[in-house]
């Protein structure tokens, strides 16, 4: 850093932590409104599911499985003080089911994004990036048969095809793991990520793969290179710095297409089952014009909540885009 900068610097008070690109980049995210509305949302919806089991007795809820139905009138009940988001078809609390939903919701996304996003995708895309050749060709053209596939056709399908087995594997481990009863939950959130995770790559990887062609040709790679650094150091502390902005966007704007997985397998029945609580399984029974028109709060409980966490997202990776991607104007 030149002395005029950091004189600079000194005469405008601007701190040491603004002065590294990602805190400046950090400093001009949370200048956005919306885009901190999207972080404060999503930190509520994250917070609340990963904590689940503590939230719901702090708010002084039932639990999401407790029903009940001694008289009508507490099944199908509107909002009250007792039950916020009101009850469902079997008198459970919907507020309790939401913050479980949101628990699943949470789950799935992490697991498939650690495992799809994070390892597969961003690792074929850095080494069909830097490798280039026959092994670029090789993940580009399986990426592309993946991605011309009707991808949720194919999940029903797997999930269709494999339901007598899962079945059978719920019994398994539900009388030789201490699993217990929650087996089919467990089994049937395993089912679902496996069929999504080889579609989550795809998208995540071409944008590494891009942005690693074009770090690959600068030249602090190449005196890397030249001075006998390894394949793996080379992308590790070279290339992968560089990739990382992109990467992110991309990703933010993925997720809320991976919680829209998981949603729509269990709304169609082949995700996550009852009782277990899932968004799907609430958005299906409230699911239909007579059910919207007597009981609305069936179907808004379930489907609000999703439906801004896949806006949240997807608002937070515009904003990313417009400060890791500023436009350029033509002068």
């Amino acid at each position: 850093m030149t002395a005029e900068v950091v004189r600079t610097l000194e005469e405008t008070g601007t701190p040491a932590r603004w002065r590294s690109p990602g805190a400046r980049a950090l400093r001009s995210l949370l200048r956005k409104k919306i885009a901190c509305l999207a972080i404060v949302y999503l930190t509520i919806f994250y917070g609340a599911g990963l904590f689940a089991p503590l939230v719901v007795p702090a708010l002084g809820l039932p639990s999401p499985y407790e029903q009940n139905r001694r008289t009508i009138e507490e099944v199908r009940a509107g909002p009250s003080r007792e039950h916020p988001f009101g009850t469902d078809t079997l008198g459970r609390d919907m507020a309790a089911r939401v913050i479980y939903s949101a628990r699943t919701t949470v789950l799935f996304t992490i697991v498939v994004l650690i495992t799809g996003g994070l390892f597969i995708g961003l690792g074929l895309g850095l080494l069909a990036g830097y490798r280039g050749g026959w092994v670029d060709t090789l993940i580009m053209r399986i990426g592309e048969v993946f991605s011309g596939l009707p991808t949720l056709f194919i999940m029903l399908a797997l999930s269709a095809a494999f339901r007598t087995r899962i079945d059978d594997l719920i019994f398994w481990f539900k009388d030789n793991t201490f699993l217990g009863d929650d087996s089919r939950a467990i089994v049937q959130f395993l089912l679902i990520a496996m069929v999504t995770v080889p579609f989550a790559w795809i998208g995540s990887s071409r944008v590494v793969r891009a942005q690693t062609l074009s770090i690959r040709e600068s030249g602090y790679v190449e005196a890397a290179e030249l001075m006998g650094a390894g394949t793996w150091r080379v992308i590790t502390r070279h290339v992968f710095p560089g990739v990382m902005p992109l990467f992110l966007v991309g990703l933010s704007g993925g997720m809320g297409g991976i919680a829209g997985s998981e949603v729509a397998l269990s709304f169609l029945g082949l995700g996550i089952s009852a009782p277990t609580a899932s968004f799907g399984t609430m958005i299906g029974d409230g699911a239909g014009i007579t059910a919207f028109r007597l009981y609305p709060h069936l179907l808004i409980a379930g489907a609000l909540p999703v439906i801004l966490f896949i806006f949240a997202w997807n608002l937070l990776g515009d904003a990313l885009v417009d400060i890791l991607q500023p436009k350029q104007h033509v002068s």
